[in-house]
């Protein structure tokens, strides 16, 4: 969709490239020419001049239509992420996408991720939500760092749904991510990470998007490899982001180590409220 071209600044000689499919090669031709040290430093706003060394350009009417949108301070590292989301959409969505990408019906690429996440919540018949307990610790303003309470975590419960969302801004694919390990390809659509607070205590939530409704199998199937999304993938990436708040930084994890960590259902958390004689609100 997207293409580089790169300007030897010995000959003039150009060479093009596909940015999803010949980024790594276009990469390292571009340190070989002595053009680029870092795919984070080089920003859009200095790839669309025409003569630039290293420029961005498209060469159909879809890719005009995302070029237009892509912020001016991302970089060729964001080139590539909004690229590859968008060409690998999935396949009932291609024609609207492109359609409003053409007709320019988005005005920034964050308002398109948006939309792409909506069309595919519409894909789904059905939804299945996890739920499992948050850690958070704190570095404040005196260097200290320590594990926090869920009291605090509660208080600050709009600014960790904020930080999230933020963590999959971009991310349109974590469904194909997870449906492989759960072996039930296209029957997850989209996967979203959140909280919900419930009687006082504030959960991570994960709401899984389903064309279908799993058989008991493929749910534990799906426990489990979101379980490990939670652990070593984006929950992983997540825990390592700083969260402003009054105390210091705040850092939240979705997993943590020992017996009382649990990925339960919205059925299996009411039947532990039940059994502690605690009636959950939704």
């Amino acid at each position: 969709m997207l293409k580089i071209t790169l300007t030897n600044p010995n000959t003039q000689a150009t060479e093009t490239y596909d940015v999803v499919k010949e980024f790594n090669p276009m990469f390292e031709r571009a340190k070989e020419l002595g053009l680029i040290s870092s795919i984070f430093g080089l920003k859009v706003k200095d790839m669309k001049d025409e003569n630039a060394p290293i420029r961005l350009h498209a060469d159909s009417d879809v890719g005009n239509g995302l070029l237009r949108i892509l912020p001016e301070n991302d970089s060729l590292y964001d080139v590539r992420v909004t690229d590859e989301s968008v060409s690998g959409v999935r396949e009932e969505l291609h024609d609207d996408l492109e359609a409003n990408l053409v007709y320019e019906q988005y005005s920034d690429t964050e308002e398109m991720y948006d939309d792409i996440k909506e069309m595919l919540k519409a894909l789904a018949s059905s939804k299945l939500s996890f739920f499992c307990p948050l850690s958070g610790n704190i570095s404040d303003h005196d260097g200290d760092y320590y594990e926090t309470s869920n009291d605090v975590l509660t208080e600050n419960a709009d600014a960790i749904e904020e930080a999230i969302a933020r963590e999959q801004a971009t991310e349109i694919n974590m469904a194909d991510y997870v449906s492989d390990h759960a072996d039930i390809k296209g029957k997850l659509v989209f996967a979203e990470w959140g909280v919900e607070e419930r009687r006082g205590m504030l959960y991570g939530k994960i709401d899984c998007y389903l064309t279908e409704e799993l058989t008991p199998e493929e749910t534990e199937r799906l426990r489990d490899a979101i379980t490990g999304q939670n652990s070593d993938g984006l929950g992983e990436g997540f825990e390592q982001r700083e969260i402003p708040i009054d105390e210091g930084d705040l850092y939240v994890s979705y997993w943590q180590s020992g017996n009382e960590y649990f990925l339960y259902t919205e059925d299996e958390m009411n039947d532990l409220a039940q059994a502690n004689g605690i009636k959950f609100g939704g």
